[in-house]
């Protein structure tokens, strides 16, 4: 098969939909000799952060000299954006080759497989015949339940907790708390960010019935942010051992501090069991060398351009507060396509405290909501607005009525995140107007 023809049979497995449990997965990973077993992982659940903070976890590490896999979802452009080792996308020759063994083992055991449980059996393949030392490997969904819980390894972090996916893991705040803390590992350890008492004490539950150590921030370790700037901001970060200073990191926004603390104490926990040194030269260069796709990613400025893909109201409000705190405009325009799974109305409320207009986008995907819809509730807000069904479009468009002093937001959806992405990196006219700076951004 070409790898076309290989990605296609991947996604023909998207219409089977989600299925939770471990059983398939199992029975799959132990036919191609389980090979999550090979290399030790640091898994990552919450609502909010994941990604981010696995980036910072393979910076810091990468640069201690580390043969670092990384495993993510969803992507923004190309499927081999999930499966990286040293920040190297998995090549399409290998995901031939990957697709084609995985597949194989499927059907000889006859046993149904999801997408999600697909690729995450590629990537701890994919990871297992190159030999990583360490494995970063992001939670797809939930956490108890999802194929990603079968990785070896007994440190787990726990990023920022809300309502998000509602359908799959239930609207009450605790239940997702429990699904998403249950990937603590008995005896492990566990970095976890603080949420309201409720989710704090399901955390608390489940780290003593597994004994595991529990570390939150704020009281087993902590961070400061000490300064900011548009493009970068420094922070302190301290546990009961060291206190580090004046650490820059490359991905903005209030949130990252919080994601960095808990890389770090990650890293630091990882570097200890395994009785190897963890630099502060390695935490310093990991944490400033950092990038994220996606996420607060400034890709022009005068005017400034952001791709941010926050999709649930905790997000979004995260960015909207993080934009008005960094960035000083005079018109904020922001084009938005969300799924109907989402809570819209909240989302655009949002928004709406700090958007002087609005572009609505269907993006390219079967869930998307109607923009029509989106207008109906901006109308409350008594913000401006327009549809602009294709995300390219939408582009075209803002990029004739900009000005220098202008701020333009592309979020509501990693799709709609993802449509713009590909239409900067391939658009000439667009990208020749960018800074030199930024062109960096636009590449990774």
């Amino acid at each position: 098969m070409t790898a076309t023809e290989s990605l296609d049979y991947l996604y023909g497995l998207i219409p089977k939909g989600i299925k939770f449990g471990l059983n398939n997965i199992s029975a799959v990973l132990a036919e191609l000799g389980n090979p999550q077993l090979s290399a030790q992982s640091i898994h990552i659940a919450g609502t909010n952060g994941k990604g981010s903070t696995a980036a910072f976890c393979e910076s810091i590490l990468r640069n201690a000299g580390y043969r670092v896999g990384l495993y993510t979802s969803p992507h923004l452009v190309h499927f081999c954006e999930r499966i990286q080792i040293n920040r190297v996308l998995i090549a399409e020759s290998e995901i031939i080759k990957i697709i084609s063994r995985v597949k194989k083992a499927v059907e000889d055991i006859d046993i149904p497989i999801t997408f999600f449980e697909f690729g995450t059996a590629m990537a701890f393949l994919h990871f297992s015949e190159q030999k990583t030392d360490v494995n970063i490997v992001e939670v797809g969904m939930g956490g108890r339940l999802d194929a990603t819980s079968l990785c070896k390894g007994d440190i787990s972090i726990i990023t920022s907790i809300s309502k998000d996916h509602t359908l799959y893991l239930g609207e009450e705040l605790e239940k997702i708390a429990f699904e998403k803390a249950s990937i603590i590992k008995k005896g492990g350890t566990v970095f976890a960010m603080k949420g309201i008492e409720e989710v704090n004490q399901i955390i608390k539950d489940i780290a003593d019935q597994k004994s595991a150590k529990l570390n939150f921030i704020g009281d087993h370790f902590w961070v400061e942010e000490t300064s900011n700037k548009i493009f970068s901001q420094f922070i302190k970060y301290s546990n009961k051992k060291l206190c580090l200073e004046n650490l820059e990191l490359s991905l903005i926004g209030d949130f990252q501090v919080k994601n960095a603390a808990l890389a770090i104490s990650a890293c630091l926990d990882y570097a200890n069991k395994n009785r190897k040194d963890l630099s502060e030269e390695s935490i310093r260069k990991g944490l400033k060398s950092t990038s994220w796709s996606g996420r607060m990613e400034i890709i022009s400025s005068k005017p400034t351009m952001i791709l941010d893909a926050a999709h649930n109201p905790a997000a979004v409000k995260e960015m909207a507060d993080s934009i008005k705190k960094l960035f000083t405009y005079s018109r904020a325009i922001v084009i938005i396509g969300v799924m109907k799974d989402k809570p819209s109305g909240e989302i655009l409320k949002i928004l709406s405290s700090f958007a002087d207009h609005f572009i609505l986008v269907r993006p390219n995907h079967e869930r998307s909501e109607n923009p029509e819809r989106l207008k109906q509730i901006i109308s409350i807000h008594k913000v401006s607005c327009e549809v602009i069904e294709s995300v390219p479009n939408a582009i075209r468009k803002v990029k004739k009525i900009l000005l220098p002093d202008d701020i333009v937001c592309i979020t509501g959806s990693i799709f709609t995140v993802g449509e713009a992405k590909k239409y900067l990196k391939n658009e000439p006219d667009f990208k020749n107007n960018l800074s030199p700076s930024t062109h960096n951004h636009l590449n990774r």
